[in-house]
Parts: structure tokens; sequence; C-alpha cells
């Protein structure tokens, strides 16, 4: 699908950063790449709150190619300290940039870096796609996790290939939808989108002081707003233990990985409650002891299951990069694990992956 006509359509990045000195010039450098793809009108919205190191010092020193960068600085106050406000305030500010209904709204945090047909692949699903809002896969990179152990990078692949097992179940039991196979079930604010419309028709970003980014989508199906959960739209963000948002993915991680073997897994459940999350009892929860058994039945499963080859995924032609690069697409069917290991609920863990890579 040629890309020319998603140009005339406006974008906007918000991007909440709470003391992320370190983090943030490789993001913005990210977002920066992306909007070059893109080729059409970005402008990356990042508004600094609480930061008592020097997140406000890069901001005022970054200069972009591609990308018009804005900037804020506030402080939060009391109960409104948290990542719901601190997300709110960012959409709010990078909608102010927008003046179609039609222009597209979006969102990552400044501990991650977008890939480089992020923008691209995200317009594509709601204006030649038919969604009104794109919640994006995130992975970590294999160098991360290794840096976290031996022990800790096992762990965590060991939940990557549940949840990937999982993905494939509910979707083969749900009936047809225009959020088809290949998907994931992912919706973090590392890589969101929606029109402005839709931002508008939902009274703008809910604030919980945790899980702000589900609330946000949960409004979008309220609405009558239709999501993709599309695996091509990709991000790469932290494996760090030490995050900034109480209940986020890094607090997630280092429960996982401090944790005893037969303590019960954050929302980790065996066959068939996994399905069903939000029925699921406690009793239902699996333990790392547990956990290797429950991945060989899943699997089973799925190998019973699989009656139809995997749909192929649209391809999208890019801008060349090269001369003889005139157009990049998938040039076989995906399969089941193809590059990445998606939905940990939390955050999703990549197959060895050290380097941004566009799909070939």
């Amino acid at each position: 699908m040629n890309i020319q006509r998603l140009k005339h359509r406006r974008v906007a990045v918000a991007l909440p950063a709470k003391d992320e000195e370190d983090r943030l010039p490789a993001c913005l450098a990210a977002l920066d790449v992306a909007a070059g793809r893109f080729g059409g009108s970005v402008a990356i919205v990042a508004v600094a709150n609480n930061c008592t190191d020097r997140t406000v010092a890069c901001l005022r020193s970054t200069r972009l190619r591609h990308a018009v960068l804005h900037w804020s600085a506030v402080s939060l106050l009391g109960e409104h300290r948290h990542a719901g406000w601190a997300r709110r305030l960012a959409l709010d500010a990078a909608a102010d940039h927008l003046i179609a209904t039609t222009d597209v709204l979006m969102s990552t945090d400044a501990d991650t870096e977008v890939a480089p047909d992020w923008l691209i692949r995200s317009l594509w699903h709601i204006h030649t796609g038919g969604a009104d809002a794109v919640a994006g896969r995130a992975l970590t990179r294999r160098t991360e996790r290794a840096a976290l152990g031996t022990d800790a990078m096992r762990r965590l692949n060991m939940l990557g290939r549940y949840y990937t097992a999982l993905d494939w179940l509910r979707a083969d039991r749900e009936p047809p939808s225009d959020d088809i196979w290949p998907r994931h079930y992912y919706e973090g604010g590392a890589s969101i989108a929606l029109t402005l419309d839709l931002y508008r028709r939902i009274g703008g970003a809910p604030t919980p002081p945790v899980a702000e980014d589900r609330a946000l989508f949960d409004a979008v199906r309220r609405a009558g707003g239709r999501v993709r959960h599309p695996v091509d739209v990709r991000v790469f963000t932290s494996g760090r233990t030490e995050g900034r948002a109480p209940g986020g993915m890094a607090d997630a991680f280092a429960q996982w990985i401090a944790q005893g073997e037969d303590e019960p897994l954050h929302e980790t459940y065996a066959f068939p409650a996994a399905l069903t999350p939000a029925q699921a009892r406690s009793e239902d929860r699996l333990s790392f002891r547990t956990l290797g058994g429950a991945i060989d039945r899943a699997g089973a499963m799925i190998r019973a299951r699989q009656s139809a080859p995997t749909p192929q995924i649209e391809p999208i032609l890019l801008p060349p990069l090269l001369d003889h690069d005139a157009e990049i697409g998938p040039k076989r069917k995906p399969q089941f694990l193809d590059r990445g290991i998606a939905g940990l609920g939390v955050i999703c863990v990549a197959e060895p992956v050290d380097e941004q890579q566009m799909p070939t």
C-alpha cells in the first residue's frame, strides 16, 4: 500500500518524561528517524514532569532534522503526581498541534525507541486498515534482558513464550473481527495511536494513577472505536527494574525476577482461566515452577488446533532507502513465532533482537 496519500495527515506524538536524561536522547533520535521515513508533518510534544535530573536540559539542547520538538516542564502536585496525569497533560498538549479530525495523536514513553516505520504503519492501520486506534507491540532487547542475569532472562523468556501461546489461543476462539490474526493483546503507553476526533469524543485521556494506558483503550471501545493490535507496529522499550511509575512495567520485571519459584505470578494464569483473565481466581495463578508445564500444554493445544495457514499481512510500500529499495514488505507469510514473542500482559519479550530492523 503506497503511503504517499497518508502524508497530508498531521501527526503529534505525546511524550511524558520524568528523570529520563539517560534514555531520552535515544528516544528522540528514534522518533526523528521515524518522522523522516514518514515524510509528513510530525510534532513531538514532550512534557517533563517533576524532574530532578537533566531531562529539561536535554530537551532544551535537542535539535531534530525531520520532526518539530515542542516541550514544557511542569510540577504535578499531591494526588495528581502520577503516570495518569503525566500522560494526560502530554496528550492534551500534543492534541493542540493537530487540526483536522482525521489527524493522528500518538504517544510513547521516554525510555522507549520506536521502530523506523512506527509512524507509517500506525497511520496505515488507521487511514487504510479501518482502525480508529492502534495499540502497538512493545519489545525488549536481548542485550537488556541479558544484563539482568541468566536466570532473569530465562524467566522473562518463559513468560514471553507462554503469553505468545495465549495470544494464539485467544485469537483462535474469538469470533471474526476487524482485529485479525496475526495480532497481539498488549495495550501500553509505549505505543498508542488514535484519531484526534476519537480523542475529543472520549473527553481526553483517563487519569488513573496506574494503568492509564489500558484505561484509554477501554474508553475508546466504550465510544465505539475500533482498536487494532497489529504485530508490525513495534517499539523497543527498556528492561529496567527501577521505573518511574509505581505499578508499571519495571515493578513487574523486578517482582518476576526476585520472587521464589513457588510464588504466584502477577496476572499469569493457567489455561483455560488465562483466556479470560478478568474472571480468573487466585488459585488459577501459575508459578515459575508450574509455568514450564503450562507452556508445553498450550503448545500442544496450538498444534492440535492449527488447521489453516496464517493469513498474510498486506504489504506496505515504504519510501526507498536506496535506489534498488523501491518497496519493503513481507515476502512470505509471517509465522506464529516470527521475530518476537508477543504479549506479556505488561510487556512483550522479543527473540534475540539487538537492533531495529525493517521487515523483509
